[in-house]
């Protein structure tokens, strides 16, 4: 399956990881790093565990042979780190400086799948150079005018694993999370509220390692959203594996043109809300550094292809390298 990646690449060279940072999705980062050095070190790697908020001097003065990046959100996803990575030549796991950019940008992110036929939900990115001193009230009616109708979504723009989403279904509701939302913004490039139609439907998320499709899952949540808690903490949320068949087909080829248009390259998963056979289904987002634990959904899909998590990642670091040639 993975025949042009030779896993001996990095053997019997010091190794690191990346793990941690600031984000809101540091403790999810850190179970991802713990389950990546213990992985490796399996393997036989020389594995130091880096942390993206207090260990960059080091990273850069250790040079390891190469890095798997397993921090979520923030600096580590969104390109910053990869940039970093570029110009001191340490060779990386994952999306590149561009389309970890982009995909971190979800109105972007939006506009690029869109562009070679991923359909997307009618939608608004309001940035802060938008938004002004408007207030919540303000806002709303500006939602309203761009013709979307309740229920809408309210999420973050550059923000991961569900942190900062509201589904309103009224007004009163809308303004709400618009208030609280906007504290969150700032003048960074990627920070905007993105409003968004509501779409009905199952989520589903399907995985890629390079041109491989590892698989596709339906996510069912016990409460209406698929939010943090659904994600990290609750027992009731069901993961089915889809069979082969039209919507897994769909899937597959929709994932992987919205993989292609952001020029991801490695492990990522692209996720839907709906059927996407019909004309429901909409594109949500790509996730360039998704969650790597063990039970974590792309190890899940890697597993029923027979490849185990120690080799995944042994796989993962193998193809480790920089856009940039030198």
């Amino acid at each position: 399956m993975f025949s042009e990646l030779d896993v001996t690449t990095f053997r019997g060279k010091p190794v690191g990881v990346i793990t941690g940072g600031d984000s809101p999705e540091r403790e999810i980062s850190l179970k991802t790093g713990a389950a990546f050095e213990q992985a490796l070190r399996a393997r036989g790697y020389e594995v130091t565990v880096y942390d993206l908020a207090t260990d960059v001097a080091r990273l850069v003065g250790d040079k390891p042979a190469a890095v798997i990046i397993g921090s979520h959100g923030g600096l580590g996803e969104n390109g910053s780190l990869q940039g970093l990575l570029e110009c001191v030549g340490i060779p990386y796991t994952g999306s590149g400086v561009l389309a970890s950019a982009l995909a971190m940008d979800k109105a972007r992110a939006r506009e690029a799948v869109a562009d070679v036929g991923v359909p997307v939900a009618r939608g608004l990115a309001l940035r802060m150079g938008d938004i002004g001193k408007s207030d919540a009230r303000e806002i709303v009616s500006r939602i309203e005018n761009a013709g979307l109708q309740l229920p809408i979504v309210v999420k973050l723009n550059d923000a991961g694993s569900s942190f900062g989403v509201a589904i309103c279904n009224t007004s009163e509701e809308l303004q709400a999370a618009v208030s609280d939302l906007r504290t969150h913004l700032s003048d960074d490039p990627a920070s905007a509220l993105l409003v968004e139609d509501y779409i009905e439907g199952p989520e589903y998320t399907v995985g890629f390692f390079g041109e491989v499709c590892l698989g596709a899952i339906e996510i069912t949540a016990a409460k209406t959203f698929y939010d943090y808690e659904a994600k990290y903490q609750s027992q009731q949320t069901r993961y089915d594996a889809l069979e082969a068949g039209p919507l897994h087909a769909r899937l597959e080829e929709l994932g992987r043109l919205a993989y292609h248009a952001l020029g991801c390259r490695g492990v990522a998963r692209v996720d839907f809300k709906g059927d996407v056979t019909t004309s429901q289904g909409r594109f949500l987002e790509v996730n360039t550094i998704p969650g790597m634990t063990a039970t974590s959904l792309v190890p899940k899909m890697a597993a029923a292809q027979g490849v185990s998590f120690e080799a995944l990642v042994e796989l993962m670091l193998s193809g480790a390298r920089l856009d940039r040639r030198r």
